[in-house]
């Protein structure tokens, strides 16, 4: 599994709404497709209407989504990132 950054944009009423999403994936199509499904089930919107600009893959330890940390904490140390925050 890896992590990966998604942003775009999605339609919310009368304007376009500006995501940025970290998800855990097996590879790039499966990253889509878990975006497509999240925006689906949580806003009841349509795979095409879910523009994705860019989807990148990042170290685990970027992100502060708690799934990914979840997904990644037998394997990483996400401690020290969050220690320096605090300073």
């Amino acid at each position: 599994m890896q992590a990966f950054r998604v942003t775009g944009t999605f339609p919310n009423g009368k304007v376009k709404q500006p995501f940025t999403k970290d998800i855990v994936a097996t590879d790039d199509v499966d990253a889509r497709h878990r975006i497509y499904s999240f925006f689906g089930s949580h806003h009841g919107i349509n795979r095409r209407f879910v523009n994705i600009d860019t989807l990148a893959k990042i170290e685990p330890t970027e992100s502060k989504d708690p799934y990914v940390i979840s997904a990644f904490r037998d394997t990483h140390d996400f401690s020290s990132t969050t220690n320096t925050e605090e300073e």
